[in-house]
């Protein structure tokens, strides 16, 4: 017990020191390489401070920040000789070990932004249920369509961003042997943009969640029916951080029921 305190007093007194330093640092990663470790006062003196208005899911209303171009601030922290284009997805990587997991061509778009200072409040506004601190770097999307529903993640306290061609970086989440036109793999795709951030497979992903597949499919204590409606509507069962995920059409929901049969028949 006096260890759990210890280690939780620890964990606290750094998160409130991470919090406090004016001069963070963010993490370039190519696989399992680091790339180059930049700190804010880098990057500020190397790349342009925007300041960026636009609507936050988050915090349910208009915001105002400064930051970075997330395309110039690749760039800079990747430099020439890395090209994202040798790679499938980008995972920001949270200083809990929250990651959020886009594919590359979204990050090829305009209207990403990395900011690290809310206009408005010095020390950041409290974001969502959580009351968390977005403190040091907050990944933002200024137009209407880049939203969480449609897979352009929005991860807070952001510490490193890593390159990864996914089947590589996660072999136990690919669902290997499926075709790339199939519902199998469509239901892959959907859990890799919605589910992995929180959720892991096969001991690899989130862990804010359960394991989905390991030491037991899901499949095996609870019905379709109630997987699905735990993932269109959690808030109407229990008092949880999991979103609503109202946006999901029936069709979607069966084909991430067709990649849960998948790998558990893979495991088995």
């Amino acid at each position: 017990m006096l260890k759990s305190i210890v280690y939780i007093i620890g964990f606290l007194t750094s998160f409130y020191f991470l919090n406090l330093d004016d001069n963070p640092t963010l993490k370039f990663q190519a696989s399992d390489q680091t790339i180059s470790i930049r700190t804010l006062s880098e990057l500020k003196d190397s790349l342009h401070v925007l300041r960026v208005q636009l609507f936050d899911p988050h915090y349910n209303k208009n915001k105002e920040f400064k930051g970075f171009l997330l395309s110039q601030l690749f760039e800079f922290g990747f430099g020439k000789d890395i090209s994202p284009d040798n790679y499938t997805n980008v995972v920001f990587e949270a200083v809990d070990g929250y990651e959020a997991v886009c594919s590359i061509d979204k990050i090829k778009e305009s209207g990403g932004y990395v900011v690290f200072e809310d206009v408005e409040f010095p020390n950041w506004e409290p974001v969502e249920r959580q009351e968390a601190s977005p403190a040091p770097f907050y990944v933002v999307w200024k137009k209407s369509h880049q939203t969480t529903e449609n897979a352009y993640p929005w991860p807070w306290q952001l510490a490193a961003i890593r390159l990864v061609t996914f089947e590589d970086q996660y072999p136990k989440v690919y669902p290997q042997g499926a075709n790339e036109n199939s519902n199998v793999y469509a239901g892959f795709n959907l859990f890799k943009e919605r589910c992995f951030r929180c959720h892991a497979m096969n001991k690899q992903g989130g862990k804010i969640g359960p394991d989905l597949n390991a030491p037991k499919s899901i499949l095996s204590y609870r019905t379709e029916f109630m997987i699905k409606e735990m993932i269109k509507h959690p808030s109407n069962y229990r008092h949880t951080n999991m979103p609503d995920h109202k946006d999901l059409s029936e069709y979607q929901l069966n084909n991430l029921i067709e990649y849960f049969h998948h790998m558990n028949e893979k495991k088995n």
